[in-house]
């Protein structure tokens, strides 16, 4: 039986940070909020908390404790999450590491990072480090201001999985208290597949840049930037990522699937199983507008962290990406800088020259030194 959540400590406060403050208030949970921002965190702590607007409602949710010091948002808590883009957890997880319990859970959301937050965790001298994550956010969120945050949704499927993976159900058990929207996998591989935004944001990003610099933005990136050339193109990535997945033994589904599963298009969508149709029938993605410019997380994020890893793996697994591929290069080239430089690679996460029975070992039973 696991230990009841009291206290959660969250590390981040940008979009997903905030909502996931505001939110778990509201269903009784006491949050303790970190952020390394000060300029992040004076607004809320001059009046104490986060003001929501919600689907469950809109209000003004109390938060305890608002600091930039990682022991005392940690003190006592039963679960860290981080919530944060992907190449922010290095600075995020470095910062838990030295005040992290055995009794604690570390929950990264989204993680999809594979093997990074373990070679983070052993530098900073946990040797058998445990974790667990989800493949995406809990929430369809932003910041939209100094002390506000709005929630357009609350995911209803977000697929789990720990390091190693002998102690995935054991996380599972404590985190399912929490949002009992998660969904048991195998491990960390089994979350780095269903990273959707690096799917779909990649290629459309790309097919719209003339668009973005023109207009700065003055387009629905889903609904107007997502046209059925476009869509196509995210389903030939979707088939690589797929393959490279089958070939490592990872359970995932096609993206439209799991769009559907997490609630963000219709049931006529997902039996199409074209990803146009997925987003021009998806309500709550319909008047996101596009970024003002290429340099955002569409690409920096997604690329790096997305795109490159299933490069990587489908390397390691000996699967083509010939597609992927295509989109990093042309990615760097728009962007004039080399995207692989500061990616999410095997080397990156300590295990260059890893076999794949060895990489699936690692995965499943952690470090034995």
């Amino acid at each position: 039986m696991a230990t009841p959540v009291k206290k959660i400590a969250i590390f981040g406060a940008g979009g997903g940070g905030t909502s996931a403050a505001a939110h778990l208030t509201t269903l009784g949970f006491e949050i303790r909020l970190y952020s390394q921002d000060e300029s992040a965190l004076k607004p809320l702590q001059e009046i104490g908390g986060i003001e929501y607007d919600a689907p469950f409602g809109k209000g003004f949710a109390k938060i305890p404790v608002i600091t930039s010091d990682a022991a005392t948002a940690m003190a006592g808590a039963e679960l860290v999450m981080i919530v944060s883009p992907a190449h922010l957890h290095e600075k995020w997880i470095s910062a838990a590491a030295p005040h992290l319990t055995d009794d604690q859970t570390l929950f990264v959301s989204p993680g999809h990072t594979l093997m990074l937050i373990p070679h983070i965790l052993r530098a900073n001298g946990i040797r058998n480090p445990v974790f667990c994550e989800t493949a995406t956010l809990p929430y369809l969120c932003r910041r939209t201001g100094p002390t506000t945050c709005r929630i357009s949704r609350v995911s209803d499927f977000m697929v789990f999985g720990g390091f190693p993976g002998v102690e995935t159900k054991r996380q599972y058990d404590i985190v399912s208290t929490v949002y009992p929207a998660v969904k048991l996998f195998s491990n960390v591989l089994e979350t780095v597949f269903p990273y959707g935004n690096a799917i779909h944001h990649p290629p459309a990003f790309l097919c719209n840049a003339g668009r973005v610099e023109a207009t700065g933005g003055d387009f629905r990136h889903y609904y107007d930037g997502i046209t059925p050339s476009v869509g196509r193109l995210i389903d030939a990535i979707d088939r690589e990522r797929v393959a490279v997945a089958d070939a490592l033994g990872a359970k995932t589904m096609p993206f439209v699937e799991l769009f559907y599963q997490m609630g963000y298009t219709t049931e006529a969508a997902r039996d199409t199983g074209i990803a146009y149709e997925a987003f021009h029938q998806s309500e709550p993605d319909k008047w996101i507008p596009a970024p003002p410019q290429l340099e955002h997380r569409y690409f920096l994020e997604d690329v790096p962290y997305g795109h490159i890893i299933y490069s990587e793996l489908g390397r390691l697994a000996g699967v083509p990406t010939p597609t992927i591929d295509h989109i990093i290069h042309l990615a760097s080239i728009s962007l004039g800088r080399d995207l692989t430089a500061d990616a999410l690679t095997l080397e990156k996460m300590g295990l260059a020259g890893v076999t794949k029975e060895r990489f699936l070992d690692l995965l499943e039973n952690g470090f034995d030194d």
